[in-house]
């Protein structure tokens, strides 16, 4: 059932994608398509075929693919260890191609059966980028605009390396903390890291996983360095650099119309998108998608502040005073990182949280399926209203959306809205952490 559900997962966003690439591939267009066609069509063509040839490549690299019982081995401080075996690799595949990073062990890639070698490392940070970037160039082939299509590519790719060059920086750097006791740290931060994988692949790992939305972990994020964790929460927040399947481009369309309106006001003219005007319900619908995600992250994150502090007694079977093993900022970074993760539909976690209880588990599912379905609603939306439209023709006016003039305008835009709405929270948690070791 798991299995089945991570295709279906992946195949609606990648089939909710080619209803709004549909929408710019003819001049006017009434009718986007057959969802349903498209669905089928993403499972079979698409997600299944490629399961088949990642699953393969983990399989003959020691993950397992069996359905007999557990296995003993002897770990090297000599105890007997009894570990399962089933359709690891086969789960794994879809995990990683769908995006949707629920593993076959408990601390999934991280496990060395789910991830054994730097090989299957490879392989699984290829395979869950590999369509997500697909449908943003894709996009551009699709609506015979390939300049855009490569523009998107460009942008996210600079938001990504920006994100991910400071976190193998802070990783690789260690602990400050550590430092000043005088203890040498030639590896670079090792907590939570495995030693077959290392630091360096780990925040390699950390960034993709968040930017891309997929959720899996080959290490624990709650061990790496703060702004480490700032990186990753701030990867969900903008939750549009490639993104999950199909789900990516249309958030990134949601910060295309809103670089359109804006774009359009700088200039005096009625903003145009691919030769339709942009007009006020449009932008309303994309004003309401852009101030969801924050809306239900600061929310959901001072709810659960509120009810720490003044319901810490509550008589719960997991009181909330017992929530956080780690106090202060990098408790507050904890449950930030929850409902960044539920908003994102990303899965990840900073462990040190207790959330297996009725509160998380009601807050964060409403805001999984708040922030999961929203963002596919609205792109949707405001596609098929400027899909209707008439048709005008491009003049010497007409603001050019494939220009490096305007990928640099949006990738302003991602940084603008994304910094206003989120520094606060972000200042309270990780920053605050930081500055603390640094005493």
């Amino acid at each position: 059932v798991i299995m089945f559900l991570q295709f279906v997962s992946a195949a609606t966003g990648i089939a909710a994608a080619v209803v709004l690439f549909k929408a710019f591939r003819d001049k006017t267009a009434t009718t986007l398509g057959n969802f349903w066609e498209f669905f089928v069509k993403a499972i079979t063509r698409l997600l299944l075929p490629l399961s088949i040839v990642v699953a393969l490549l983990l399989t003959f690299n020691g993950t397992p693919a069996r359905y007999e019982g557990k296995d003993q081995f002897i770990s090297l401080q000599g105890d007997t260890v009894n570990v399962s075996r089933g359709p690891a690799a086969q789960m794994i595949a879809i995990k990683h191609l769908g995006t949707n990073g629920g593993g076959y062990f408990g601390v999934n890639s991280a496990h060395p059966l789910e991830n054994p070698n730097y090989f299957t490392n490879m392989v699984e940070m290829i395979a869950q980028t590999i369509i997500p970037i697909a449908m943003v160039i894709c996009f551009g082939y699709f609506i015979r605009r390939r300049r855009l299509g490569w523009m998107i590519f460009g942008v996210m790719t600079i938001g990504m390396l920006m994100l991910m060059i400071p976190s193998l920086t802070s990783e690789l750097g260690g602990n400050p903390a550590l430092a000043k006791l005088g203890i040498a740290q030639t590896t670079g931060a090792m907590e939570g890291k495995e030693m077959r994988i290392g630091p360096a692949a780990t925040a390699y790992w950390s960034t993709l996983t968040t930017v891309i939305s997929t959720g899996s972990v080959n290490g624990m994020h709650d061990s790496t360095m703060p702004l480490t964790g700032m990186w990753q929460l701030l990867g969900m927040m903008i939750n549009g650099l490639y993104g999950g399947c199909g789900v990516g481009i249309l958030n990134y369309f949601i910060y295309l119309i809103i670089a359109v309106f804006i774009s359009g006001l700088m200039v005096g003219r009625t903003p145009e998108f691919l030769g339709h005007k942009v007009e006020a319900r449009e932008i309303k619908i994309a004003a309401i998608i852009t101030l969801l995600s924050p809306f239900l992250i600061l929310a959901g994150t001072a709810l659960a502040s509120y009810v720490f502090t003044n319901n810490g007694d509550a008589a719960w079977a997991v009181q909330p005073k017992n929530w956080l093993n780690n106090p202060q900022f990098h408790g507050f970074s904890e449950m930030l990182y929850e409902v960044t993760s539920s908003n994102a539909n990303n899965g990840s976690g900073f462990e040190g949280l207790g959330d297996n209880n009725m509160f998380w588990n009601i807050l964060t599912g409403i805001i999984i399926f708040l922030g999961r379905f929203l963002p596919i609603i609205g792109p949707l939306a405001i596609a098929g209203l400027l899909a209707k439209k008439k048709f005008i023709p491009e003049s010497g006016g007409t603001l050019k959306v494939d220009t490096k003039t305007f990928a640099l305008m949006t990738f302003a835009v991602i940084l603008v809205l994304n910094a206003l709405s989120y520094f606060p929270a972000l200042a309270l948690g990780p920053i605050a952490e930081y500055f603390t070791m640094l005493k």
